[in-house]
Parts: C-alpha cells; sequence; structure tokens
C-alpha cells in the first residue's frame, strides 16, 4: 500500500492529547453519558458495535482490544460473555489504562473475577508482546487516531495474532475521496476509504464476511438507501419510526442496514483456517 503524507492542514486540532504520532482522544464514555441523560449517537454507536462483538463470543474465547482506552468493552464482556477465556488489552496511553483498571477494579466488586484480564502499554504499531491464539479481536473507533502507515502496520499485526478461523470486528469512518483529504473530526489523525480499508484488509491476510453501518447519513439518504435493498415498503417503514422513535436510537439501529452510505462501519473480518 502506499502511504500517504497528511498535509498540515489535515492534522488534529491544538489541544487534542497525543503520544507520539497517535491521538488519544477518546470516544464518548456512553455509561457516563447515560447517567447524565445523554444519549449521543456517537455513544449508542460504540454500545451497539461493543454489544455486537460480545454477544458473539463463545464460550473459552481469547479476547484482544486492539487500542482498548478505557476498556468500554469490558462492562459487556463482564455481563454478556462472562464465560470468555481472557481479555488482553492494548494501549499507548498511560492515561487511559488507568481509567481501564479502574474500571476493572469496579466490576469486579460487582462481579468478581469472571475471566483473566491483562492490560498492556503498548504501541500497536511496534511488534507486540507474546499473546495467546486470539480467538475474536476488537478494534473500534480508533484505527483512525493513527498514521496511515502506523495503521497498516496494527492490521497486520492484528492479523498476526489471530488464531486460524479468528475474527475481527473493525470500525472506522467511512472517508470520501481521492487523499490527501479533509478529516471529518478533527480530534482524528487519518480517515480511511473504503477502498483502502479492502486493501489494508486484504494486505494483511483478512476476508471480510460482513459489513455493517455504524453511523447513517441524513434522513433521504437512509430512505433512498433501504428502498435499493428491501422495496419502497422499507423506507414507509423508516419513516413512520422516525415519527416515532428517538433519533439517536433510530440513527444507531436504522444505520446497520445502510452500509453502502453510513459514515462509520463496522467490518466483519475472519483469519482464514
Amino acid at each position: 500500500m502506499t502511504v500517504t503524507q497528511l498535509p498540515e492542514q489535515y492534522t488534529t486540532r491544538p489541544g487534542t492529547p497525543m503520544v507520539g504520532p497517535y491521538s488519544t482522544n477518546q470516544m464518548d464514555d456512553f455509561y457516563t453519558a447515560l447517567s447524565r441523560g445523554e444519549a449521543k449517537p456517537s455513544g449508542l454507536m460504540n454500545l451497539m458495535q461493543h454489544l455486537i462483538a460480545t454477544e458473539r463470543c463463545t464460550p473459552g474465547s481469547q479476547v484482544l482490544d486492539v487500542c482498548c482506552g478505557r476498556g468500554l468493552a469490558l462492562p459487556l464482556l463482564h455481563r454478556y460473555a462472562s464465560t470468555i477465556g481472557g481479555y488482553v488489552g492494548l494501549d499507548i496511553s498511560t492515561a487511559n489504562l488507568s481509567e481501564a483498571r479502574d474500571r476493572i477494579a469496579a466490576l469486579r466488586a460487582i462481579y468478581g473475577e469472571r475471566f483473566p484480564v491483562d492490560l498492556v502499554e503498548c504501541d500497536v504499531a511496534k511488534p507486540w508482546p507474546d499473546l495467546p491464539p486470539i480467538d475474536v479481536a476488537i478494534y473500534t473507533s480508533a484505527l483512525e487516531h493513527l498514521p496511515f502507515d502506523l495503521g497498516v502496520a496494527s492490521l497486520r499485526n492484528t492479523a498476526a495474532a489471530l488464531a486460524p478461523g479468528g475474527v475481527l470486528y473493525l470500525s472506522t469512518p467511512a472517508a470520501v475521496g481521492p487523499a490527501p483529504r479533509p478529516l471529518q473530526y478533527r480530534v482524528h489523525v487519518y480517515e480511511w476509504s473504503r477502498e483502502e480499508i479492502a486493501e489494508g484488509l486484504r494486505g494483511a491476510g483478512l476476508v471480510v464476511t460482513d459489513v455493517m453501518g455504524l453511523l447513517p447519513p441524513e434522513p433521504d439518504a437512509v430512505a433512498a438507501s433501504l428502498t435499493g435493498r428491501f422495496g419502497t415498503g422499507a423506507a414507509d417503514w423508516y419513516r413512520d419510526l422516525a415519527a416515532r422513535v428517538p433519533k439517536a436510537l433510530l440513527d444507531t439501529v436504522s444505520a446497520v442496514a445502510v452500509p453502502d452510505v453510513a459514515t462509520e462501519l463496522l467490518y466483519v473480518c475472519r483469519r482464514p483456517v
């Protein structure tokens, strides 16, 4: 793949938390936001993608959380995948891992020690420590916080850590147009196009088995996409729900069905056996 250097005007804004070339700005903590009565689409999206991965974890699975940040996947794993064999979280930020440890302590006070948890301070684009063969890798809302070439390296490291048949859940914004391109979110470092993601995953030796939307475009684009996939009845159903269901919830659920126009995507990938 060709490494693209971003012009200065496309880099993250001043004040964005950085460790070396990485942005360590974190996704909305939906647990904290909901306790304040906030239901942000970005937070609900994060809940959705972690639920999708968690509910597909089989008993005994070894789970890897790439760029785990504050450990936002851990509460769902404790609640819905308590029989996994173990969890490893990798992150470059000492501060993020400190928050994750606090979260683990709070969870163990509720659930006890359901499965082994190991947090490792690690640059995911450099050689990784020895890990057990990984059955499920979660790499959500983080790839866009790395420069392109380091993101490529991180995908290859993730694929190499997967056991044969292992599954990766990768989410990232869907950028449009040739690079260099303006960032949709100024806290990001590089946003990948669909073509770049496809090539990056293929180059890492992974096969994409499903693509889901996570954040939708404007309602008219959602309705048009639903019509194209399922017929006019689907668009009528969506518009009927839009008149009744809170927008943040409907956006999160409807996006799954319109990956062709969604602005954030979840790729389900498998390492061949």
